[in-house]
Parts: C-alpha cells; structure tokens; sequence
C-alpha cells in the first residue's frame, strides 16, 4: 500500500470541525523521519485519527514568510535557548489563498500562538499587522526585515477525541537572501498537545525521540553556512544519518 492509500483509508475532517481542536495554548514536541518511512508510521493511525480533507485534497500547500531583525534577534534567541522569546511569519495556504499573520511566543517551553487574518506581506510588516506586534509583544516592528521563506507540503491528522493534532510537513525548500535549499527527503512530524503525552499513538507509530527542531532555524542556517549554528550541529548530524541532508537549489552572488 502507499502513501496516497494510507492517506484515503482515513476517515476525513474538515476545516471547520478542525476548529475543535485549534490548540493555540498547547506544548510542541517534534520528530523527523526519511518521508519514506512516515508510510509504514501511519500503518496503524486510521483507528486513532482523522485526516484534514479540504476542497478534495489530503495533502495542503504552506508557505511561511518570516521577519526578524537585520542582525536576526530571532533566530540568535532560539539558538541561545532564551527561556521567553518570539517568532513572527505570515502563513499562507497556497491552496486557498488565505493569510495569517501570526506571532508564536515560547514561554519556558509551552507555544502559545496568536494570529491575524492578512494578505501576502510586502518588504515591512503591513500597517495592521505592525500595530498587532506591538500590542502583542511591547517590541517595536520597525526594525523587521523578511528574513526566510519557507515552502512545503502538509499533512494533518486529528486524534479522534481532538485532544491532538499532528503534522507532517515533507518536499520542504527554504530561500533566503543568502541562497536556497532544500530538503525534499525529509519528514518534520509535529505533535501540538495541551500537555506532552508520550503514549500519543502518533508519537509510538512514529517511534523516534522527539527533539528540538525549527524549520526558521534549520532554513536559515542551511541557506547561510556563516551562521552560529553550534547548538544545531546535532540536527544536521541527524539529517545526514537519515540521508536527508539539506541540497543547494542556487546561490544568490554576493
């Protein structure tokens, strides 16, 4: 069986009875895994979950634009492992055109996100969005740059009794102004819970450790080699040992 048939032997959900399990307030916990193996993973999970379906599909188009500052506050913070700080994106689901713009604060380890609804942002933070941010987080938006694009496919299962979301993002690329990569043969599983919940069906199917991983991170530092990137060595030694190692796309000159 492949994975189109995993995908349709699930009982579906939609849009709207996935508001049930929005999960805004919640503890993240993630995987990764070669896409191949996420096939047999998902044998057992048509039992515990639902599949988002929407407009005929099972699989959604993301893209997430990122901002941080010029000397990249954001991504130092994660990688300094500051206890609170922030990450801003506008999310787009290419499928149906919509655009959030959203703020994802980490406090001592628990996400909790607030969003906007918007449009494809522009070189600064649209006026709107920019008062948002302050409101939000008392920083000024006038030093945010776009700082990474990140393109990928997604897949998202419901627990049943929607006290879970998982998902799982493959054929990722990340641009930069420093260059573009991609990843296409890796699998980001992400488990979003009110509290970490080892015995997860997911996260036994999956049967990996969780560890930290951030697509902005992780993006940032494959497009631009310069980068600190000393608490993130263990991730690409993990990528390499699953032969899903980030591949230059093009190298934009200097």
């Amino acid at each position: 069986m492949n994975s189109q048939e995993h995908l349709g032997a699930m009982r579906s959900v939609t849009l709207t009875e996935l508001d049930a399990a929005q999960l805004h307030d919640r503890e993240e916990s993630k995987v990764i895994l070669h896409r191949e193996d996420v096939v047999d993973a998902m044998r057992s999970l048509k039992a515990d979950y639902f599949i988002l379906e929407h407009e005929g599909s099972r699989t959604q188009r993301y893209r997430n634009d990122y901002f941080d500052s010029i000397d990249l506050t954001n991504y130092h913070e994660h990688h300094n492992q500051k206890g609170q700080r922030h990450k801003l994106r506008y999310r787009t689901y290419v499928d149906s055109s919509i655009t959030y713009f959203e703020i994802k604060q980490n406090v001592h380890g628990r996400t909790v996100k607030v969003r906007r609804r918007s449009s494809l942002p522009e070189r600064r933070l649209l006026p709107k969005d920019a008062v948002f941010f302050f409101k939000q987080t008392g920083v000024a938006p006038s030093r945010l740059i776009p700082s990474l694009r990140v393109d990928y496919e997604r897949i998202l299962l419901v627990k049943q009794d929607f006290s879970e979301r998982v998902t799982i993002d493959v054929n990722l690329s990340f641009s930069s102004a420093q260059g573009e990569v991609e990843i296409p043969d890796l699998a980001i599983c992400e488990f979003k819970q009110p509290k970490f919940d080892r015995s997860s069906p997911a996260m036994i199917a999956m049967n990996r450790r969780p560890q930290n991983f951030s697509k902005y991170c992780m993006g940032l530092a494959s497009c631009d080699p310069s980068l600190r990137r000393n608490r993130f060595k263990k991730v690409f030694r993990n990528l390499a040992a699953l032969d899903a190692t980030p591949t230059t796309r093009k190298l934009v000159a200097a």
